[in-house]
């Protein structure tokens, strides 16, 4: 069998830079590189071999720059689908479907297997990832193409799908044994684009691709009676949550960011740190290649000069500059914008004000109680933050003993989840020693700077709640993340201001649970109890002490 990747770069020729680039779906360039990477890597050292199907510029980033150890390499993408639209990727996915010679499974570049699939899977006429059951964008994306689309192949009208299950097949994993159905499959999606190509526009152009490669394997197996055989159990959630437990290692089979799961601050972390642990080789290349580009990464920290790692290439003297933290005030400034439209008046914010200062300003202001109260909140977190943030990063020793650290962690937890249970039993945790507690009566975290105007909104609009927030370093980021702990991870901390093992903490926690809770289903307790250490512990609140 052969194991296959398709990376088309689109229709147009593209620079080496803008190339470098491109996200892809995911929160920053480096993270779709090192996605390519690590989904190859893992797939090359479960299978012996993976051969890529790509174009010329394909070629020279991901063989030539990047380095990835592919079996063969094939050009055959170049030129073949320069008269489709950029957004139809699935396209070059099919058409290297239709060219194979021989039984193959296909891999997505955002596919990152731990196990192989089983032999009488990869022995199947057919093989998928899973079965998609009833996810409701099927038949939305189904209802516009009935809607805007003049050519609509038969189990594409509404007749055969409202009223009805929904079944397309996730192509994650895609290939089997009968490549005379991959040549017909090919020629109704390429006929499906061709002829609708004039009212493309009309719709979502990306939305099609589930349909013409996902629903329409699906129904054509259906259709000409030849069964498929899937790796992973049938999905009815299309929230995928189950495709994103990197925190499963070593007790996982694969990893599938797919759609907004790219978007995910801890995703884009587990990616970036398990293949900076197994393939730091190819990490570091993709951190020099891109910051040596200057792409933008998120991954701030290797812009810091005061980090001296052999790893990274030396950033040339006319890009060199030193460390600034710049106060950050920007969801004071949205409350500011917020509170001036509803009172009609101008508070103003000056970077460098004082707290006393601000809240002199705030406590003249014609706003209500509540509201001065919501202003002066956001206002003293993020000053503490900003606080925080400085002394966190205050010089060449503390970047590089924060980074070094920052390794050591992830590596640990991963070798200890690896022990049998009574060894992690035996683990001695507490809470790490650089991190900034604070009493909220909001939640203001936020994950995308866009969504920060709703969150004030809404926070103006709510009464005062009693939360806690937690402020700790986001090393690759060279920044500070806020936690919102819950009651039980509250307990936790409080109690992990002292070193235990997991089997005393266990023992110490039995009181907050009831009896039933406890004796009933003591391995539900447990494994709770551990799951909950080591989320805690992958966020990088607790600590792993040495024996």
């Amino acid at each position: 069998m052969k194991f296959l990747q398709t990376f088309w770069t689109g229709p147009e020729d593209i620079s080496k830079k803008k190339l470098l680039g491109l996200k892809a779906g995911w929160l920053s360039p480096e993270y779709h590189w090192m996605s390519w990477a690590l989904s190859c890597l893992q797939a090359k050292s479960i299978f012996g071999s993976v051969n890529l199907v790509t174009d010329k510029a394909g070629k020279e980033l991901l063989v030539d720059l990047l380095q990835l150890p592919y079996t063969t390499v094939s050009t055959a993408l170049q030129g073949r689908l320069n008269n489709y639209h950029p957004s139809l990727w699935a396209l070059a996915k099919i058409y290297t479907y239709s060219i194979q010679t021989e039984p193959f499974l296909h891999l997505d570049g955002d596919v990152y297997l731990w196990q192989k699939p089983p032999q009488n899977v990869l022995n199947s006429p057919l093989l998928a990832q899973n079965l998609d059951k009833n996810l409701p964008f099927y038949a939305d994306i189904l209802n516009q193409i009935n809607d805007h689309l003049s050519f609509i192949p038969e189990s594409f009208l509404r007749k055969n799908y409202e009223q009805k299950d929904v079944y397309a097949s996730n192509a994650g994993l895609l290939g089997g044994h009968d490549l005379s159905f991959f040549k017909e499959y090919s020629r109704r999606a390429f006929e499906f684009i061709d002829k609708n190509k004039a009212d493309l526009e009309k719709m979502t152009t990306s939305s099609l691709n589930l349909i013409f490669e996902q629903y329409l394997f699906c129904q054509l197996a259906a259709e000409s009676n030849i069964p498929v055989s899937y790796y992973k159990p049938p999905v009815e959630d299309p929230v995928f949550k189950d495709y994103i437990r990197f925190e499963d290692y070593p007790h996982l089979q694969m990893v599938h960011p797919v759609g907004g799961f790219k978007q995910y601050a801890h995703v884009c972390d587990h990616l970036a740190k398990t293949l900076r642990k197994d393939y730091p080789e190819y990490y570091y290349r993709i951190i020099n290649l891109l910051r040596d580009a200057d792409t933008g990464i998120r991954s701030a920290i290797y812009n810091l000069p005061q980090l001296t790692i052999t790893s990274l290439s030396p950033v040339s003297k006319e890009k060199k500059s030193p460390t600034r933290f710049e106060q950050v005030f920007i969801r004071t400034r949205a409350a500011i914008d917020y509170v001036n439209k509803k009172y009609d008046q101008k508070i103003d914010l000056d970077e460098n004000i004082t707290p006393e200062h601000f809240n002199d300003l705030v406590n003249s202001s014609k706003l209500s109680t509540d509201d001065k109260e919501r202003l002066l909140e956001i206002f003293h977190l993020e000053y503490e933050r900003n606080i925080f943030l400085r002394k966190t990063y205050s010089g060449l020793t503390a970047i590089n003993k924060l980074y070094a650290e920052n390794i050591d962690d992830y590596n640990l937890i991963q070798s200890i989840f690896s022990l049998p249970k009574n060894a992690i039993l035996q683990t001695r945790v507490r809470i790490q020693e650089e991190y900034l507690q604070l009493g909220l009566g909001w939640y203001w975290k936020y994950d995308y700077l866009k969504d920060i105007p709703t969150i004030v909104e809404r926070n103006f609009g709510q009464e005062r709640s009693e939360l806690t927030a937690i402020l700790l370093p986001d090393v690759l980021q060279a920044g500070i993340k806020e936690y919102y702990p819950d009651e039980l991870d509250l307990i936790i901390i409080e109690t992990l201001k002292n070193t235990f093992t997991t089997e005393e903490l266990l023992t110490e926690m039995k009181q907050y649970f009831s009896e039933e809770e406890v004796k009933d289903d003591y391995p539900a307790f447990e494994l709770l109890m551990i799951d909950v250490v080591k989320r805690l512990l992958y966020y990088g609140l607790l600590k792993i002490i040495a024996q």
